[in-house]
């Protein structure tokens, strides 16, 4: 949700970068955190990406411009029909046709050490 705000108000900001690289430098350092045994990072990231769709087509804007309207506009239909993917491509992966990618599984435990995953039935070893 801050991302969006931060998008949206980005004309009216002084430094935007600035603000982005300290979000981007929080998303970051959880995700980091998403590799320790039990935090499913998985889920963190397609809730985030879900929650920034859906943040573009349910929070107010502001426009500057008749121009600006229409993009922002054109951004909410897009986000839409994105999340829409995203979801349907999530339910057919998971469900109709499971994916069984081993490199998905280091994504919720990145190995460090042969027994660093162990308790949480990983196998890291490529076969």
């Amino acid at each position: 949700c801050l991302f969006v705000e931060l998008f949206q108000a980005w004309q009216m900001l002084e430094k935007p970068w600035k603000a982005f690289l300290k979000l981007l430098g929080i998303v970051l350092f959880l995700f980091f955190c998403g590799l320790l045994p039990w935090i499913d990072n998985i889920a963190h990231i397609f809730g985030f990406l879900s929650g920034l769709l859906l943040s573009f087509t349910f929070l107010p804007y502001v426009t500057f411009g008749t121009l600006d309207k229409y993009r922002k506009r054109a951004l909410i239909l897009l986000s839409l029909l994105v999340y829409v993917g995203l979801m349907s491509s999530l339910v057919v992966w998971f469900y109709i046709y499971p994916i069984n990618w081993h490199w998905l599984e280091h994504l919720t435990c990145l190995p460090f050490t042969s027994k660093f995953c162990e308790r949480y039935d990983i196998d890291h070893v490529v076969h």
